[in-house]
């Protein structure tokens, strides 16, 4: 029997140095990498892509999260859950190349190759595609990494310790109890790709093992959509129950 497929950002036990890091300062250490890797907006031309700062800003950060991933003992074969990353990469980058400029400026015609009449490839809008590609990797590669390391205990742990110390600040933040609201949002993300990953092997299990046509690979995938939105919504539903008898109590 083959074993189930671990899903993204699911927690995996261990000793390592990442795991023993306070979750907080993974936590924090992955917002900063998220914002340093997008910072300076969305460059749309080749000679802005290619800048030293920019490239050398994209190096470290591929570096930190490189870094994290031998030390919190990752397997190679996790980083098959990011192939999602690359497809949604090819797809933008795609679309952005074969874009129709409208009058472009003297720096995009430099980089424009006409094809057929009325169509181009824009070397720009493929630069940016591939810019975003990169960006989306290093982030969801290093999320990857914090989530794999840090259970939904320790996440709700750090988030409380932020509202407890901006609950001096201000005080019915006590009261309103963000933390827990936060922490369960967070905590979600991995059981969308659990659940994605029970309702794609439990129909692959179903149907036929032939090759499928386009309209029946579109039909299996809708009804996994559906089924996928009912079980987070029960889901939902089941921990907002939770949440509310505990109040109670």
């Amino acid at each position: 029997m083959a074993l189930a497929k671990t899903a993204l950002f699911a927690y995996r036990r261990g000793n390592t140095s990442v795991h023993n890091l306070p979750a907080l300062v993974k936590l924090v250490l992955l917002f900063a990498l998220c914002i340093v890797t997008f910072y300076g907006g969305s460059p749309d031309d080749v000679p802005s892509v290619l800048s030293r700062p920019l490239i050398a800003r994209m190096l470290t950060c591929l570096a930190i999260s490189i870094i994290l991933f031998f030390f919190a003992g990752c397997s190679w074969r996790s980083l098959k859950n990011l192939s999602f990353v690359l497809v949604l990469g090819a797809a933008v980058t795609i679309f952005r190349t074969l874009g129709i400029p409208g009058e472009p400026t003297d720096i995009q015609k430099e980089y424009i190759i006409s094809v057929l009449p009325g169509v181009f490839l824009n070397l720009n809008g493929c630069a940016a595609g591939i810019l975003y590609t990169v960006r989306f990797f290093i982030t969801t590669f290093t999320a990857q990494t914090v989530f794999e390391t840090t259970s939904s205990l320790e996440i709700k742990s750090a988030v409380e310790t932020v509202q407890n110390a901006a609950a001096h600040i201000v005080p019915p933040l006590k009261k309103w109890n963000p933390a827990l609201v936060i922490s369960l949002a967070i905590n979600f993300i991995p059981q969308i790709f659990d659940t994605w990953n029970s309702v794609h092997t439990a129909a692959r299990a179903r149907s036929n093992t032939g090759k499928k046509n386009l309209v029946q690979t579109m039909r299996i995938t809708y009804q996994e959509l559906q089924s996928l939105l009912s079980c987070l919504l029960f889901k939902a539903e089941t921990t907002r129950k939770a949440i509310l008898n505990r109040d109670i109590k």
